[in-house]
């Protein structure tokens, strides 16, 4: 941060803890203008002695009948730019955002409105029309929260930065304010995903996921059985970001949760119904499901083969894991054995539940092809001939 923002950060929160003593012996609107929002103007580098700069009780009327008066206007080359309307403090503010929209419909050089009670200020500008006020601020400045905390946050510092004296740029405040309602839709839009995703937003988080995006297509079914993992797994996200800017290592102290319900499985492309019980598998079970698969890519050898090897998926459960193709039972080829000792093994029902250890080796290549051609077969694909395995020799196959 520049020494010039972070300066102007100093003279706000000293201005915030100055006003927030003022207020409670503050009665009168005349008093509240006195003794906060000049006090705000010359926090701002404004002079507010010199009526070229400020003007008080400044008008801008449609004709004698019709005429619109603020409390202080802001002039650029005598011209009003910025219209600040005021109340008594801890007056409601809302009544008089009609007033301030009437002097910024009468005033076309206004471009910047403000609303406050000397505690709390709202700033509107004309993005959508010109010369019409947003009915939305686009920012929002509370100096009594300031004061109680301490501090203010980047974002609101930047946006009061830009109306400082000799910085503001009326042409820029529409732009400005379209953004600033934008990332604070975007973020309102977030905090919903995070206390309740929604069932699109599920199914585009699981599909953008490592996982997920081996899902052709994410059922009702697959999006309420991981409604609460997408949910705490937003929370964990932002719990992390948190105490990361406290200099925390995220996930040394932020655990994912774990749950017995999730449904998420990984099946390929072209499998039109994944199954919905499955779990997530291990980093070991994803390796060895990749490395098997893509094993098979290259052993088939056959172009109709290879598009039904795409369509090879698994079932993951709380107790095993299946790597089948087309159906879990009888498509299987085979089931994923984790033993205690560490030890790895696969075993083919297919081959008369013969079991083998996993390891690279011509005994692997050949139980995953045979497997997978006879499944193929039972299913009835047609292809020209078996593949037949080649023969490792010296560690590469002839």
């Amino acid at each position: 941060m520049s020494p010039d923002l972070e300066e102007f950060r100093q003279r706000i929160l000293a201005h915030a803890k100055l006003a927030t003593e003022r207020a409670p012996k503050i009665d009168s609107e005349a008093k509240t203008n006195a003794s906060l929002v000049q006090p705000f103007l010359t926090a701002l580098g404004y002079d507010i002695t010199n009526p070229d700069e400020v003007s008080p009780e400044h008008h801008a009327d449609f004709s004698e009948k019709y005429q619109n008066k603020v409390d202080f206007a802001i002039l650029g080359q005598g011209l009003p730019v910025i219209a600040i309307e005021s109340k008594r403090t801890g007056a409601a503010i809302k009544d008089d955002r009609g007033q301030l929209r009437s002097y910024f419909n009468a005033s076309p050089t206004v471009k910047l409105g403000i609303l406050t009670d000397g505690l709390k200020y709202e700033f509107y500008a004309d993005s959508d029309k010109p010369n019409m006020m947003d009915d939305t601020a686009f920012l929002r400045l509370d100096f009594a929260e300031i004061a109680k905390n301490n501090s203010i946050d980047d974002i609101t510092l930047g946006g009061i930065a830009v109306i400082r004296s000799g910085l503001f740029k009326p042409e820029d405040v529409g732009t400005e304010a379209k953004r600033k309602i934008l990332f604070e839709s975007v973020v309102d839009t977030i905090k919903q995903f995070k206390s309740a995703p929604s069932d699109e937003f599920i199914r585009f988080i699981i599909g953008c996921s490592a996982v997920g995006e081996k899902i052709t297509k994410v059922t009702q079914k697959i999006v309420d059985a991981n409604r609460d993992l997408v949910r705490d797994a937003m929370e964990a996200f932002v719990a992390q970001e948190a105490l990361s800017r406290f200099g925390y290592a995220p996930k040394d102290v932020v655990k994912a949760p774990e749950r017995q319900d999730a449904a998420i499985i990984a099946p390929s492309a072209n499998q039109s119904e994944p199954e919905a019980e499955g779990y997530f598998p291990t980093e070991q079970e994803t390796q060895v499901f990749n490395y098997t698969k893509n094993r098979l890519y290259y052993l088939v050898r056959n172009d109709i083969l290879f598009q039904e090897a795409l369509k090879i998926t698994f079932r993951k459960t709380k107790t095993s894991m299946r790597v089948y193709y087309g159906k879990p039972n009888s498509g299987s080829l085979f089931d994923y054995r984790e033993h205690k000792e560490g030890k790895i093994s696969l075993q083919f029902p297919a081959l008369g539940g013969r079991e083998i250890t996993y390891e690279i080796s011509a005994d692997l290549d050949d139980c995953l092809l045979k497997a997978f051609t006879q499944r193929a077969a039972e299913a009835g694909i047609v292809f020209d001939a078996t593949p037949v395995l080649r023969t490792i020799i010296g560690g590469q196959q002839a």
